[in-house]
């Protein structure tokens, strides 16, 4: 190999050649996520009314994280390798910031619900909209300032987006974020579990009515708990491990299985707010009612302007006429 080939090696962008499989994990995750966040986001700014409902800012926090990460990282991973190098920090800027919000505003929302069990009667007292958009603008600010931070120590190694390194120890940082904020929540759910459990001067349908308030806080905080934190862990292990993990098969295995996992994740969030939050499934089972019946009129109108235009049976002549 003489010196033009080493050149052109080393300079040489590095793509990666994902199997169609992947691609297609990607992309359908990446459509089927966005689809949904923006059915929960229209629903949200359309129907609620922040001012009566203000933890409702929070979910639509994680529903715009959410779609964001559909949008910017699953649809366009696949071509990733391909993209202009100056797109390189800004990308992984959003990516970080989306998923630090997603997880600092489930604690946000368990905070909520704890305050609304702990002060039921002072709860608008304390939680208000106008405090929960300043709580929205000091988490997104202050979170995109530190991966403003964090990405000025990124260095593009191999020539495309896909070949950058960071300094393990500055990027230490960000798993640690993840997995105190995940186990936070996680803390914060089951606190709220035993205070609501042994409320003893609630009667049974009252206590009835408040876990199924509380049962989109409990799926949500167990769903990311499952799906998130398994490879948060991972990753956090191999930064102290090194290349002991890097060459272990198994942990390389379990690493890829559970990040897979957490890009699922991602995609059922959504669905679990439809499911779980009464007003975005009513608002959704009369959206697709409304479709039906416009559908069926539609048809209706169809069958009878045909049954018009249809030309007129002959009429035989009767013999006695």
């Amino acid at each position: 190999m003489n010196s033009t080939d080493i050149i052109a090696n080393v300079t040489k962008p590095f793509v990666e050649n994902l199997t169609l499989g992947e691609t297609a994990f990607y992309i359908s995750c990446g459509i089927v996520g966005t689809v949904f966040n923006a059915l929960v986001l229209w629903i949200a700014l359309t129907y609620i009314n922040t001012e009566d409902k203000p933890r409702q800012i929070i979910v639509i926090n994680m529903t715009v994280a959410d779609l964001l990460m559909c949008i910017v990282y699953m649809k366009t991973r696949p071509w990733l390798s391909h993209f202009n190098l100056w797109l390189c920090h800004p990308y992984y800027v959003i990516i970080w910031t989306c998923q630090m919000c997603s997880c600092l505003n489930l604690v946000w929302l368990n905070v909520d619900k704890l305050i609304y069990i702990q002060f039921p009667l002072h709860y608008y007292q304390i939680v208000n909209r106008k405090r929960l958009l300043w709580i929205t603008a000091a988490t997104w600010g202050g979170l995109y300032a530190m991966n403003i931070a964090l990405v000025t120590f990124l260095k593009i190694t191999r020539g495309s987006c896909l070949g950058v390194s960071l300094n393990p120890y500055v990027y230490l940082l960000s798993p640690i974020f993840y997995v105190v904020m995940i186990l936070t929540s996680f803390s914060l759910s089951a606190l709220i579990y035993c205070i609501a459990h042994n409320l003893t001067h609630m009667e049974e349908r009252q206590r009835s009515k408040l876990f199924r308030r509380l049962f989109f806080l409990f799926s949500s905080t167990l769903w990311t708990f499952f799906t998130c934190l398994p490879y948060r862990l991972l990753y956090l292990f191999s930064i102290f491990c090194g290349e002991t993990c890097q060459i272990n098969n198994y942990y390389k295995t379990a690493t890829n299985l559970f990040f897979r996992l957490l890009i699922v994740g991602i995609m059922i969030n959504p669905v679990i707010t439809i499911w779980t939050q009464r007003i975005y499934r009513l608002r959704l089972m009369r959206m697709f009612g409304r479709l039906r019946e416009n559908s069926s009129t539609e048809v209706l109108m169809v069958s009878n302007r045909r049954a018009s235009e249809r030309p007129p049976e002959h009429t035989p002549l009767r013999c006695d006429m």
